[in-house]
């Protein structure tokens, strides 16, 4: 692998819901992510409305986390940009492509800002392949405040989308956000050739947190695959919302009966659910392999069934009770 080749992607990707009583229209996603000025928002309408920010960039100069006793210094710059969804779910995402420092020197910052989203490594380890694996694992496993945080880029840029002054603040679901932290690399050939199909292992660390592995057959599958991770989280977070809704709704207050808590989902979020709408063909067979294991959608199908045969017997519960009532009096 050449120098300049990458030796892995990392990235973060935070999703919640956009802090608004409607959905926003086309105009109004542009307007809100028009975070850069004379830079253009990226918009598609079809099969859902989609909106990505212009990419910002931010200076960095750490260590990175790795599963070795090696020491490795990371100078570049994080790219972070903003993303809205069905002008209803909001999303940041920063992400980095590390190579190989080719001068052993710090360069000054003009180098470095010339070059957004990429970081440069003093990795001590001399095959490139084993340096991959090193800094991958020790991403996923042990980043902390002292090492790389890409969650905290993404996080103030999710809280710049989330607090904008236009947005009114009154969500119709409430919901918490998740976080979902990536990292991609080249598999390793095969009996001396590239892979054919890429790889993917996706694992729930907590009620808020996952981590994401993702192998492609070549460096030209790596630019696809924080697309791909972005995707993943909306639908990913689409099953964590449910499922948190279903489970509460368990727990009907006073003011606040199961209808009135499910009945937004259903009219606000199940459209949402299509799932590599927005990925790249060439990357399908990972949300193949998704469906297969876990199952996304079986586990979304059910959920949603579970909904409307809550909200059914809601209804048929209220109008019972107006019936009696009626005859009562």
């Amino acid at each position: 692998m050449p120098m300049t080749d990458p030796l892995v992607l990392l990235g973060e990707v935070r999703t919640a819901l956009l802090p608004n009583c409607a959905a926003l229209a086309a105009r109004e996603a542009s307007a809100l992510l028009s975070l850069l000025p004379g830079q253009r928002v990226t918009m598609r309408e079809r099969p859902l409305p989609l909106a990505i920010s212009p990419r910002s960039a931010v200076g960095v100069d750490c260590r990175v986390a790795t599963t070795s006793t090696k020491e490795t210094r990371a100078i570049g710059t994080v790219a972070a940009h903003a993303v809205l969804v069905g002008g209803r779910v909001a999303q940041s995402s920063a992400g980095a492509v590390v190579v190989r420092a080719q001068d052993p020197n710090r360069r000054p910052w003009n180098h470095y800002l010339t070059r957004v989203g990429t970081l440069e490594v003093w990795h001590r380890m001399t095959e490139d392949a084993a340096a991959a694996i090193d800094l991958t694992s020790g991403f996923l496993e042990k980043s902390g405040p002292a090492t790389l945080d890409l969650g905290s880029i993404s996080d103030r840029l999710l809280t710049r989308v989330r607090t904008d002054r236009r947005l009114d603040q009154d969500p119709p679901v409430r919901s918490a956000a998740t976080r979902l932290r990536w990292a991609a690399r080249v598999a390793p050939p095969l009996d001396g050739s590239a892979r054919g199909r890429a790889f993917i292992s996706f694992r729930l660390e907590d009620e808020t947190t996952r981590s994401v592995l993702v192998l492609v057959p070549t460096v030209r599958d790596l630019e696809a695959v924080q697309r791909f991770c972005e995707d993943l989280a909306v639908h990913d977070w689409l099953l964590s919302v449910l499922g948190a809704a279903l489970a509460e709704a368990d727990r009907p207050t006073a003011d606040r009966d199961a209808a009135t808590q499910l009945s937004p989902l259903l009219e606000q979020l199940v459209h949402l659910w299509m799932p590599g709408a927005h990925s790249a063909p060439r990357l399908s067979g990972l949300w193949e392999r998704l469906e297969q294991n876990p199952g996304f959608t079986r586990q979304w199908t059910a959920q949603v069934g579970q909904l409307r045969d809550r909200l059914a017997v809601a209804t048929l519960a209220a109008l019972r009770s107006s019936k009696i009532s009626t005859i009562q009096w």
